[in-house]
């Protein structure tokens, strides 16, 4: 276990905890429900946006993956698989507590390390402070605009996509990445 200083955003500092694996979708997800669920309205849509974005700059910024699973092209934006099947129930009502992960099982929400708490809660912050005030809807939109991954796999399709279609990684680092430059900001180098 290593803690590495990678990068500055707006005088915050992301220390990044290193494993050798990415964290699963669920924990993450349930991190942002329990920071910021409840009364701020985070739907299942905004949900996987805020997921999403979180994966994007995250690899822009660190260059590796963050998600242990890829997002697909679904109709409404990118889609984290398990996060879907996790929370749909809620459909497009406000979810307001974590889930274990299993809607059949019930149990326990499952939840990020302290480790892994502390390595991506800055980011999880900084995510929520651009893109937390805007809606699900909002957020989708910004995924389908010209030239994101989203748009240029089903433009590929003409916007019938398979299922299961995924958006490759490299994909998504290079439109963060550009996205990063914009703001002045130097990303990482892709590592996967």
């Amino acid at each position: 276990m290593v803690f590495v200083t990678f990068f500055s955003i707006e005088k915050v500092v992301f220390n990044h905890y290193l494993t050798s694996m990415p964290v699963a979708p669920i924990p993450l997800a349930n991190e942002f429900v329990d920071r910021y669920g409840g009364g701020n309205s985070i739907d299942h849509l905004k949900l996987q946006k805020l997921l999403y974005f979180t994966q994007g700059w995250w690899l822009a910024l660190n260059g590796g993956q963050l998600v242990s699973e890829r997002p697909q092209v679904w109709r409404y934006g990118p889609v984290f698989r398990w996060v879907y099947n996790a929370f749909n129930r809620y459909g497009d009502r406000a979810i307001n507590a974590p889930t274990s992960g299993n809607p059949l099982a019930g149990g326990q929400p499952v939840r990020l390390s302290p480790q892994e708490r502390a390595a991506v809660g800055p980011m999880i912050d900084w995510i929520w402070g651009e893109y937390g005030a805007r809606s699900g809807v909002d957020l989708s939109n910004e995924t389908h605009a010209i030239g994101t991954p989203w748009q240029r796999i089903a433009a590929a399709h003409r916007y019938s996509v398979p299922l299961g279609t995924e958006i490759p990684a490299r994909d998504d680092w290079e439109y963060f990445s550009q996205l990063a430059i914009q703001r002045g900001w130097n990303p990482a180098p892709f590592a996967g």
